[in-house]
């Protein structure tokens, strides 16, 4: 603990140090906010109490937009929620595999908001000729070493094969997933593409992706179940 002589030297030093850089506070917001500035008499103002107060400003906001995108990310994922019940619900009345297809397709375009996705197939599946029967080198270049079973995002798919499953459209887009499709029955995948290049890159997170395959896969898995 600095004795009384030691203290004052130390303030003296502190005082001259801020004489000679005047400057110095004014960028150190974390000790700014730590000051405690006195008004010196009614209607006065500080350069200095300004700054501080603009740091808490500053900060507030910071704040109100983390807040705001937390509230965001909660309802959305409360309408992907919502999207992903009415999906199951659909499947369970399906009549047939066409029509189970069909629902899907829709779901994914309507409630999901994809805006482009290919079918692809190991062996052609019975009675749904909408899947492209993939040689298997592009099927693994697909998967890229990822799980047959685990949906996965960050796909990099090559021109002419992203000519092959999206036609002219498949030009424009920037970023791929994959839902796969592998059951009892099929062996098969649901390739996404967006424009935006951030939709479905590596660190997207594929947790919702493998909640519709699940579905999707045992919803087409039943109504391929030979009689």
């Amino acid at each position: 603990m600095a004795t009384a002589p030691e203290h004052d030297a130390q303030a003296e030093q502190v005082r001259q140090y801020l004489l000679e850089h005047p400057q110095y506070l004014w960028d150190q917001e974390d000790l700014l906010l730590s000051l405690t500035l006195p008004h010196v008499g009614r209607g006065s103002a500080s350069s200095l109490l300004e700054r501080q107060v603009q740091v808490l400003r500053d900060e507030n906001s910071r704040l109100q937009q983390r807040i705001a995108a937390l509230l965001g990310a909660a309802q959305q994922n409360a309408a992907l929620g919502l999207h992903l019940s009415d999906l199951a619900t659909e499947l369970l009345n399906t009549p047939d595999c066409p029509a189970t297809l069909n629902t899907v397709l829709t779901r994914l375009h309507e409630g999901f908001q994809v805006e482009a996705l290919a079918l692809i197939a190991r062996t052609p599946v019975s009675g749904l000729p909408q899947f492209t029967v993939l040689e298997e080198a592009d099927f693994l270049e697909i998967l890229d070493g990822s799980p047959p079973t685990q949906a996965a995002t960050g796909l990099s798919i090559n021109p002419s094969l992203r000519s092959t499953l999206f036609a002219a459209e498949g030009a424009a887009l920037e970023s791929f997933a994959l839902i796969p499709l592998v059951g009892q029955h099929i062996q098969a995948g649901i390739v996404l593409g967006s424009q935006n290049p951030e939709r479905y890159a590596k660190d997207a997170g594929a947790d919702l992706l493998n909640q519709i395959a699940r579905l999707v896969t045992a919803a087409l898995d039943r109504c391929l179940t030979p009689c």
